[in-house]
């Protein structure tokens, strides 16, 4: 007598089955297959705005809504340790100055490790950039060399806060130089550029969008750019390494992804990012603040960030400052 099945008994058996099937048609599906996430792990500003830009150039890439959010504190330990701990499937990507790699963790300031990100892309460099009050009893590189020379620890310089990658920067060329200066520590660049320009420090150093203003201005006088060479933005003012001062210094942002990203997603996002730092919008808005776009893949750009850190932990454990 054959057998029956009901279709109440048949649809349960089926529902199992069709509940695998549908893992594995979600697991196959191509990545990206739902929107992506850039956390900026600073206040919303310029590096926000650096990070719209390329999502929009990159989403049309991708064939995925880009969505930029800033998740700001500690330096950008906080939004750097929530990219850090993310799963690493490309779905949650940090744009940020590689300090946030390279520094935090050696200062003891990063609830993660060096190892927990690795670099996706570079999308520009920053030189930092050295200026002197206008006062100052030097005008020029090798009179600040020969001056604090002569005066060790007499010169002093501002920077945005203690263990900060512009104060270890600070730290770097001072060892660099053979010459010894004193860190006057402020709650942000700004500050410490107001400082400068009144004359209450003789140097500081940075970023060079909100110094150059004062150099321009006659508030500061231009002393040289951390850059390996002259860039076209600073073309005026010498490098380091042209008065014999052997370091070279920059803030290279870029894009990281947690340790364990597969190598396929991350070709196909170093890909359409690299089309979005080459795109003319991003070029445009970015030189604004004198930074130039200067796109690498990850292996190279991993390479960059991997020498930044190699510097600053010669640095840190000489300073005290964190973690050995």
């Amino acid at each position: 007598m054959p057998l029956t099945r009901s279709p109440k008994l048949l649809a349960l058996c089926l529902v199992p089955v069709l509940a695998v099937a549908g893992l594995r048609a979600a697991g196959a599906q191509p990545f990206p297959s739902k929107p992506i996430t850039i956390v900026v792990p600073y206040a919303p500003g310029a590096t926000d705005g650096q990070a719209r830009q390329l999502a929009e150039v990159a989403s049309r890439e991708l064939g995925q809504p880009i969505v930029v959010e800033s998740r700001d504190g500690a330096g950008g330990a906080i939004g750097a340790g929530f990219v850090a701990k993310s799963r690493p499937d490309g779905y949650t990507i940090l744009y940020a100055a590689p300090a946030v790699v390279t520094v935090a963790p050696l200062v003891g300031n990063a609830p993660y490790r060096y190892e927990d990100l690795r670099g996706l892309a570079r999308a520009s460099v920053t030189p930092h950039l050295l200026a002197a009050r206008v006062d100052a009893p030097f005008k020029t590189l090798p009179e600040l060399l020969a001056y604090a020379k002569a005066n060790p620890g007499k010169v002093t310089f501002g920077s945005p806060g203690n263990g900060t990658a512009v104060h270890l920067a600070g730290e770097a060329f001072a060892e660099a130089a053979g010459i010894k200066l004193s860190h006057v520590p402020y709650r942000g660049l700004a500050p410490a550029v107001t400082a400068a320009s009144g004359g209450f420090v003789d140097l500081v150093l940075g970023a060079p969008g909100t110094i150059n203003t004062q150099i321009q201005g006659g508030r500061l006088r231009a002393l040289a750019q951390f850059g390996a060479t002259r860039t076209d933005e600073l073309a005026a003012i010498p490098t380091l390494k042209e008065a014999g001062v052997d370091l070279s210094l920059r803030a290279d942002f870029g894009l990281f992804v947690p340790k364990g990203t597969p190598d396929d997603v991350m070709k196909k996002l170093s890909t359409a990012f690299a089309a979005a730092v080459q795109s003319d919008s991003f070029r445009n808005f970015v030189t604004r603040d004198l930074v130039a776009p200067a796109y690498l893949p990850p292996a190279e750009y991993q390479r960059v960030v991997d020498e930044e850190r190699d510097i600053y932990a010669r640095v840190v454990p000489k300073l005290s400052l964190g973690a050995k």
